[in-house]
């Protein structure tokens, strides 16, 4: 008969759940990271997005660049506005456009959940050395390149932990 371990064993030979089962850590690893920012990861991603460049995004732009449907970006920012991160307003460029940009209390927020997602990656990848965590980040990035043409769907992000 098979024991648990040789079980798993078996399971760590498949890419899938290996995949999944990094996801997961990870996912949980940065829950606990965020959660003294009020931030959960989908959010801090917008929060980037926002910031990134200076430009003026709407919301159906800023779900296009970051891989979500509409309906859940309203939410998200409805909540970000809400917790006063985020405002909406009519772009100083087109008085016809209405953007979504950061607040002060966003942009300090932004600041320091970045430094602690950072700090949580870092963390992860703490196993690997640096040669093989830079490897691991390109090959995903790769394959994130390679695939992301194909998706049909945005992507969906988990729900927020607890």
């Amino acid at each position: 008969m098979t024991d648990d371990a040789e079980l798993s064993d078996l399971l760590t030979l498949r890419l899938g759940y290996l995949v999944k089962n990094a996801y997961l850590d990870l996912a949980a690893l940065m829950a606990r990271a965020l959660e003294p920012y009020g931030v959960h990861p989908k959010e801090l991603g917008v929060l980037s997005v926002i910031a990134a460049d200076g430009a003026e995004r709407s919301q159906n732009e800023l779900a296009s660049a970051v891989g979500m449907d509409r309906t859940t970006m309203v939410a998200v920012i409805d909540d970000l506005e809400g917790r006063g991160l985020v405002e909406r307003h009519r772009s100083a460029r087109d008085r016809r456009r209405n953007v979504v940009t950061l607040t002060e209390a966003g942009a300090v927020c932004l600041r320091d959940a970045e430094r602690a997602r950072t700090e949580a990656e870092e963390a992860y990848l703490a196993p690997l050395d640096a040669e093989a965590a830079q490897a691991l980040s390109e090959t995903l990035r790769i394959l994130h390149r390679a695939h992301g043409a194909a998706r049909s769907a945005p992507a969906h992000w988990p729900a927020p932990a607890g």
